[in-house]
């Protein structure tokens, strides 16, 4: 009962009584003869304080009573709305902009449209039409795959299943509820081989909508779907405090090489430490991060370590600018501007040159111009993270993903090596080798990313998460698949109708849209053109014009975070909120760039391009020194002892309209 009247439950609590609520569905489906639509529409009106379920229902999704004064936001997200308390908040469930497609109108997998049939195998999509092809970019550097994954990481998490002692499970061994292993076809180019005939897949946990309402089966999102920097933090007031040292408003770290002058490292994960954490050396640990996927692949940890870094370095400055501020206010006062500096950097580098400067417009995702607010705000829009976004559409960074990890020298910016990713997964332990951060950092700005197609990289399609002794991994195509086929995720043709785009009315349609042998291949796969998966059709697209990404996903994606935007009471541009920056401190923030984050928290990087998303090029991206590299003016943030919250200001005006 404790986690009941907890904002803080933990997921099994949560799918517990989100399998109760979902059999309170089916019961009432059964007894009534309701329809798909009745199911998804008519049973969320049942007032459920009304009924023996109320008392179960779990505080986090009910009406809170809010602070409108306080000037940060929760850990955890509730409250951001006012009214509306859980809307983007942790172990809430994922949206939907389209209605699920359960052929039980509950929660049996997406099947074929024809008659019902199961959809092709998972595997065998991928074997056929995700093969690799080693296409590189010729202007993106593979930072553009890394970030994305920091901001994927930053929303979206589903809950995994999880055994009796909190540890993973494979399903091709023993039999859970859950448990949805994905056969593997006979003949498989990857696995046969090995005589491999099935591979581990769950069904992530069932989660609870606001006021418990009954409906389709929903699904945990574990993290707040805002860009607050959880993936740094944490989602929880229990992580965040596990990640603080509690002095000087600064975050744990491990100062393994300080006798080297190096910059520190993570904290190690002491609890639980094989969790995630594969072949982990006696005495060696994997590290602690805000997001409990820190470890799961060289690049993004190197992210990780950099954000630490910033954020203890901008909270060394605001101690000495404001001697008479504790702890607690400085680390607050650090993770609002580091969120900040997140919600730019995504606004003018990484979704203008992803989804194209057209769609930001389209959708009002630019940037308030210089001396301005943004006065955009609507409580009445949700910035929860919808279901095709996270299964299929921000997945779009997979595609990006090169197979090898090189290693380059941060000065000189030449390659000194270079390892396989599959002996990179779940194992960070190369990082206690001094120098190492640097030079996969180097090596992530000067490693052209994958060209934007249907080709994914073995490293990812047949050896994910491969383990020590093992010859083959995951499959993580067939995972993306599989995941959106059992939350109900509507094909492509679909979400193609939604967004405006003109719909496939047969598989020869599609070559207007993808490569010739893209589409054949799907009609020698699916039995009709609406049972193409999203993700699939998404990644097969032929890029628009001025954007990386192809019509669909952009849609999806400039929509998601046209919500989030809209939809966050703390997003970094709002002015009139007791959260607001001054505009003295919002052109600090825009000042702001990812070269900024990797120049200054680096331990010998000395040069890089000007903008770190793309490769250096003489002329459009130069590489130049860090030192001409814009950081960040905290002096705008002194405050005046005698009169907290009131700034230091130069001659611009606050008042604008």
């Amino acid at each position: 009962m404790d986690q009941l009247n907890s904002i803080e439950p933990t997921p099994p609590v949560i799918a517990e009584l989100g399998e109760l609520n979902q059999e309170v569905t089916r019961v009432l489906k059964q007894k009534f003869d309701l329809s798909p639509d009745e199911i998804l529409n008519g049973l969320p009106l049942i007032d459920m304080s009304r009924t023996e379920f109320w008392p179960l229902c779990p505080l986090m999704v009910k009406p809170l009573q809010c602070d409108p004064t306080g000037r940060f936001r929760s850990f955890t997200g509730h409250c951001n709305n006012l009214k509306n308390t859980a809307w983007g908040a942790a172990q809430t469930p994922f949206v939907r902009y389209l209605a699920p497609r359960h052929p039980d109108g509950i929660q049996m997998e997406r099947s074929s449209v024809v008659d019902g049939s199961p959809l092709p195998l998972p595997r065998l999509i991928t074997s056929k039409i995700h093969k690799d092809s080693d296409q590189p970019s010729g202007d993106l550097s593979l930072l553009i795959m890394v970030w994305g994954q920091v901001i994927d990481h930053d929303v979206a998490l589903a809950a995994p299943p999880r055994d009796e002692q909190g540890m993973d499970f494979n399903c091709c061994r023993r039999k859970h509820p859950n448990c949805k292993p994905i056969r593997i076809p006979d003949n498989d180019p990857v696995y046969s081989p090995y005589k491999q005939t099935c591979m581990d897949f769950k069904r992530s946990l069932a989660g609870l909508r606001p006021n418990c309402a009954l409906g389709p089966r929903a699904h945990i999102n574990t993290i707040t779907s805002t860009i607050d920097g959880n993936v740094i933090y944490g989602s929880t007031a229990s992580v965040a405090n596990q990640l603080r040292s509690f002095v000087g408003g600064e975050l744990k770290v491990q100062n393994s090489f300080a006798h080297l002058g190096l910059k520190p490292l993570m904290p190690p994960q002491l609890d639980k430490p094989d969790l995630d954490c594969f072949s982990r050396p006696r005495d060696t640990y994997c590290f602690l991060g805000g997001d409990e996927r820190v470890n799961e692949q060289p690049t993004l940890t190197v992210m990780h370590t950099l954000y630490v870094r910033d954020h203890n370095r901008l909270a060394k400055q605001l101690a000495q600018i404001n001697p008479h501020w504790n702890d607690d206010r400085i680390y607050h006062e650090t993770r609002h501007i580091e969120a900040a500096i997140i919600q730019h950097v995504l606004i003018t580098e990484y979704l203008p040159l992803l989804i194209g400067k057209d769609m930001m417009a389209l959708f009002n995702l630019t940037s308030a111009p210089a001396g301005q607010y943004w006065h955009g705000y609507n409580p009445n829009v949700t910035p929860s993270i919808s279901q095709g976004f996270s299964t299929a559409a921000f997945r779009q960074g997979h595609t990006f993903i090169q197979g090898k990890v090189r290693l380059y020298d941060p000065r000189s910016h030449t390659q000194v090596g270079f390892k396989l990713l599959r002996n990179f997964f779940k194992r960070p332990f190369h990082y206690y080798i001094p120098g190492r951060i640097d030079e996969v950092l180097a090596g992530i700005v000067n490693t052209p990313a994958q060209m934007y197609d249907p080709f994914i990289s073995e490293e990812i399609s047949g050896h994910l998460f491969q383990e020590e002794g093992e010859m083959v991994g995951m499959d993580l195509p067939a995972i993306n698949l599989a995941r959106g086929r059992e939350q109900g995720t509507p094909g492509y043709n679909v979400y193609r109708e939604w967004c405006g785009l003109p719909k496939a009315q047969s598989f020869e349609d599609l070559e207007a849209y993808m490569s010739n042998r893209t589409a054949y291949l799907y009609s020698r796969l699916y039995k009709h053109v609406d049972d193409i998966d999203l993700w699939s059709g998404g990644i097969s697209e032929k890029r628009m014009g001025g954007a990386q990404i192809g019509p669909t996903f952009a849609c999806i994606i400039a929509r998601q975070f046209a919500n989030i935007k809209r939809g966050d009471r703390f997003w970094f541009e709002n002015a009139g909120f007791p959260s607001s920056f001054t505009l003295d401190q919002l052109r600090e923030i825009k000042k702001t760039s990812q070269a900024r984050l990797l120049c200054y928290n680096s331990d010998n990087m000395k040069t890089i391009q000007k903008n770190a998303l793309k490769l250096e090029h003489p002329i459009f991206n130069p590489r130049v020194s860090c030192s001409q590299i814009p950081d960040i003016d905290l002096s705008f943030w002194q405050e005046d002892p005698s009169n907290p919250g009131s700034f230091r200001t130069s001659n611009i005006d606050d008042g604008e309209t």
